[in-house]
């Protein structure tokens, strides 16, 4: 053969090897950007938004809804992130996740009274997607549906302009396949404030909007006492949101003072909010809607010396707000000029535009915006009985925005107005008709939805006899009489023998009924009087409770006095419905309770949890130091308890550690700072407790343990039972839901691979396939209770990592997670390098003057030798670019077969070689010193790349992407990185 056909074919080896080196190094990432770039190709012909319009519209998203008017101090604005509380839904007197509920369902209305939070739920939503946008599927569009009452527009037409609003250029040229693509979630909000003769239309449009976009997800707000189901069937799923328990109000509370007094301690003023609340039961009755304890804490801000005494009614709030925004200039001590007009003459102006917007004007319709020209004319009504002339109005008006902000003008011409809040326009349309009840009442019953709540208020708010008007409603159906027994609950002045009347029908309905957190609230409200008739009331309503009558215990517990929370405690021990009861009354029955589960009630620990405030977390960790099923039952519920910052908090100032009782030091570790007292301590307790593969001491309904816990207790656990022999091979459940969902899987798929696919397309079944293979690798079912808590995403990467082999889990690892690792990019390369001549460099000359020796260009052995070395080392090298091709099992006994057979004359024509060369002391002197070097440098390489492989960072990073969009109602999984690409990130940086 000739000698440049020899070179040929040497080279060609060589390059092969290179090649293969080359393919296990980079093939994998070629591959996977070209998986990324071709469905970039195709997804740019028939795009929605670009980035560059993403990116526009969270920014017009963050801008319009994080910034929040207070809806009666409009002037004034907070930061919505910096003072939300969430929200929970009420289901049969249980609290529960309203954003699961909402982002599990493709069609939801959301109902409540005024001043809920139904609006700011989904503004809120907003928010956190306009913060991180590529961290969802969905795009969210916020739109107000009382604009539709100043034109035709269809729910289309209101999506392309709240998109338009948001910056987004020519919407119309996506929107419908983006619609059709389920790619918006669309929130219309406000189906109450539809004028009333344009209600049946807008109501058949929405529904024809839902069934034509039928992927799109669609959630509307209504006030729950005028909605009608009239978007069913479309809309089948109704959430109702409750009010603040009395952990919302303390979060709520500190949040507030915190984002106004930043750098300082807020726990007095808190706690000074609180004892005033829980002082007076109908002001902490109405502290639990999110609008007027809002009102609560800012006119505390506004006007400190109000202290702890508080109105004692909704009117009495309206009418302090108003006073204050009509008057604050001079009681600020501002300059004289710039308020020219009277607060009593601009709020007469104002009561007077508040009937107007009500529709009182122009009987059968309905609206909230005033156009300029109505205003000005109502103005001028009202300046004439002051001897004022016209010319004053427009200055007044002008006065009236800018100054106290109790108008706003809505649209870029000014041209129209509307009140900040619709309670407010509610109240003073009340006041207005404060000496006109035959006009309300005609007025009420041509319009019963939109007057009901200003019927409520004129009750509360005009002093005078209430008798006629409630009487005359009480005579009409089954709402008039349900708001009946509202106006009882606030009215001023009423007849005895009316109230009496009233009090009877309800009570009647009480044996078997349904509780109705309507009927519920107002009796509450009522017994909680102090007076003769609240006296009575309570009384009876505790006969009722002790018959087992669970809308009576409903009732007393509303109340909120000590002496119902005593009587709840009493009947709980045998009564279920007492035990929701009791825990409704919040922080009132810790007492009661403590001293109950002192006694070893793990039923009392539940309720305690249940209550959910600080408070309840601290006597929780009070009951953590012995070995009873009290202290575990404990330990589960703080560790869900103490995912509230609040109660976290106060557990760091506790004084409630024991160091006699065992608990884990590095638990807590990497998250202890200093000030925060026994807190490591105390976490590291319920952790020694929680800490059980049998789980024979966890409560049926654990809840969402923090991650903090649950993480690494989980996560270690199941790495030491986790047994990858169990689960040799695909799973045969595994395999064939992948099949079912189109993912191309083999015999040789590994489940952690086939698991990630199958996450893309449906994380139901992902999940579901997860949990199933910890069972059945051997892991136990507390380890698993506590990794069921944690999102899909954590779940399948850990199936990922835990089938690879030497996977471990430990305590030093969960210490150092959070510790800021740079990557070995100089390291790698070197040690890498080192490696290839160490072992590649010698095999590949051997290889070499083997094949010289077989052609006769480099002879050193006899031919046949030299052609036995080469074809073992070419079998050898052929095998290993063609691995992927073959059985796995069957081309690793091949590949060690050439290896073997070629490894003894490979070495030998390479050690021959370089000791003619460099001489035998050198050679030896070189592959002793390269073998230290490279050792060294592998095992450096490996234990840094070990450290930053920690499990618990990679995992701990997901879970804390996935949180971000817990409090949102945007249907569909979050986007982000996906599964199967950091599957895929991970195990190429093996």
């Amino acid at each position: 053969m000739p000698a440049q056909l020899t070179y040929a074919v040497v080279m060609a080896v060589v390059f092969a090897f290179a090649g293969f080196l080359a393919k296990q190094f980079v093939g994998e990432g070629v591959k996977h950007l070209g998986q990324r770039f071709w469905p970039a190709v195709f997804r740019s012909r028939r795009r929605t938004l670009t980035r560059r319009e993403l990116r526009r519209y969270a920014g017009g998203v963050k801008a319009t809804f994080d910034s929040h008017a207070l809806g009666f101090l409009a002037t004034t604005k907070v930061t919505v992130s910096e003072v939300y509380v969430p929200l929970q839904s009420e289901v049969d007197g249980r609290r529960e996740d309203i954003y699961g509920s909402i982002r599990d369902r493709g069609r939801t209305v959301v109902l409540g009274p005024a001043g809920a939070g139904k609006s700011m739920l989904l503004k809120y939503s907003m928010v956190k997607w306009a913060d991180r946008p590529a961290d969802f599927e969905r795009v969210p569009v916020f739109v107000e549906l009382f604009r539709r009452n100043r034109g035709e527009e269809s729910p289309r037409d209101l999506v392309v302009a709240a998109l338009g609003r948001g910056g987004v250029k020519k919407p119309e040229r996506f929107l419908d396949r983006a619609l059709a693509d389920g790619l918006l979630s669309v929130f219309f909000d406000g189906f109450d404030e539809i004028v009333t003769d344009r209600r049946a239309e807008v109501t058949q449009q929405l529904k024809a909007f839902a069934e034509k976009w039928p992927k799109c997800q669609i959630v509307v707000t209504c006030r729950a006492a005028v909605y009608d189901s009239e978007l069913r069937p479309d809309f089948d799923h109704e959430v109702r949101v409750a009010g603040f328990d009395d952990a919302a109000i303390r979060r709520f509370l500190r949040l507030w003072f915190t984002s106004k007094r930043a750098g300082r301690d807020t726990r007095f003023e808190v706690e000074q909010m609180m004892a005033g609340l829980r002082a007076s039961p109908p002001i902490l009755l109405l502290a639990r809607t999110p609008l007027l304890l809002t009102m609560i804490a800012s006119l505390h801000d506004a006007d400190p010396g109000i202290g702890p005494v508080l109105p004692g009614s909704r009117a009495e709030f309206y009418e302090l707000a108003v006073q204050h925004l009509l008057r604050r200039d001079s009681e600020l001590g501002r300059t004289r000029g710039l308020a020219t007009y009277k607060a009593g003459h601009k709020q007469m102006a104002l009561r007077a535009i508040a009937v107007r917007a009500q529709g009182a004007m122009a009987p059968g319709t309905d609206r909230r915006t005033v156009p300029e020209d109505e205003l000005l004319a109502t103005i001028t009504r009202v300046l004439t009985r002051f001897n004022l002339e016209a010319a004053h109005a427009a200055p007044m008006l002008e006065e009236i925005v800018d100054r106290s902000g109790l108008l706003v003008r809505v649209d870029g011409g000014n041209l129209l107005y509307e009140f900040p809040h619709l309670t407010l326009q509610e109240y003073l349309a009340a006041m207005e008709l404060a000496d006109s009840p035959e006009r309300l009442l005609a007025l009420y019953e041509e319009n019963p939805g939109r007057w009901r709540e200003t019927v409520k208020l004129w009750c509360g708010g005009a002093n005078r006899d209430c008798t006629p008007v409630v009487e005359r409603i009480f005579a009409g159906d089954r709402r008039g009489k349900l708001l009946a027994l509202e106006c009882l609950a606030e009215a001023r002045q009423i007849d005895e023998t009316l109230a009496r009347a009233v009090l009877r029908h309800f009570e009647a309905t009480l044996p078997g009924a349904e509780p109705d957190p309507v009927v519920v609230a107002a009796l509450g409200a009522v017994a909680a009087d102090p007076g003769p008739r609240g006296t009575a009331l309570r009384t009876r309503l505790t006969r009722a409770a002790l018959q087992r009558h669970v809308p009576a215990m409903l009732a007393l517990a509303a109340t909120r006095l000590r002496p119902a929370v005593e009587t709840l405690s009493d009947l709980a021990t045998w009564a279920p419905a007492a035990r929701v009861a009791l825990r409704s009354t919040g922080e009132l029955a810790l007492p009661v309770l403590a001293e109950r589960a002192g006694t070893g009630s793990t039923a009392a620990v539940d309720d305690i949890a249940a209550i959910g405030t600080a408070s309840a977390g601290v006597a929780l960790a009070e009951l953590l130091w012995d070995e009873s099923d009290v202290a575990v039952r404990a330990a589960w519920r703080l560790a869900v308890l103490v995912r509230s910052p609040d109660v976290e908090d106060e557990l760091s100032r506790a004084e409630t550690g024991n160091p006699a009782g065992e608990w884990y030091d590095w638990l807590w570790a990497p998250f202890h700072t200093a000030g925060t007292g026994h807190l490591a301590e105390l976490m590291g307790r319920v952790g020694y407790l929680i800490d059980d593969r049998t789980g024979a001491r966890m409560p049926d309904d654990v809840g969402r343990v923090d991650p903090r816990l649950a993480m690494p207790i989980g996560v270690r656990g199941a790495s030491r039972q986790y047994d990858p022999a169990a689960l040799a091979g695909l799973d045969l459940e595994v395999g064939r839901v992948a099949r079912s969902l189109g993912v191309g899987v083999r015999d040789h798929t590994g489940n952690g691979e086939a698991l990630a696919e199958i996450h893309e397309r449906d994380e139901g079944q992902a999940r579901r396939l997860a949990l199933a293979l910890f069972e059945r690798a051997g892991v136990g079912v507390g380890y698993r209770s506590l990794l069921a808590t944690l999102p899909t995403t954590v779940l399948v990467r850990l199936v990922v990592k835990l089938s690879r082999p030497g996977f471990r889990a430990d305590e030093s690892q969960w210490r150092t997670f959070d510790e800021d690792l740079k990557a070995p990019v100089v390291l790698r390369p070197v040690a890498s390098v080192a490696l290839v001549v160490l072992l590649a460099g010698p095999y590949l000359l051997g290889v070499t003057r083997a094949t010289g020796s077989a052609f006769g260009w480099w002879p050193w052995t006899a031919p046949w030798e030299g052609w036995a070395t080469a074809l073992a080392a070419l079998g050898f090298l052929l095998t290993c670019l063609f691995f992927r091709f073959g059985e796995v099992q069957r081309m690793t006994v091949l590949a060690g077969f050439f290896l073997v057979l070629s490894l003894p004359g490979v070495l030998a024509y390479a050690v021959t070689t370089l000791v003619d060369w460099l001489g035998a002391p050198v050679l030896a002197t070189a592959a002793f010193v390269l073998t230290v070097v490279t050792t060294g440098l592998v095992r450096l390489l490996g234990r840094r790349e070990r450290e930053i492989a920690n499990p618990f960072r990679d995992l701990r990073s997901l879970d804390e992407s996935v949180l971000r969009g817990r409090s949102t109602v945007i249907s569909g999984r979050e986007a982000g990185q996906g599964i199967t690409r950091a599957f895929r990130n991970s195990s190429n940086s093996r």
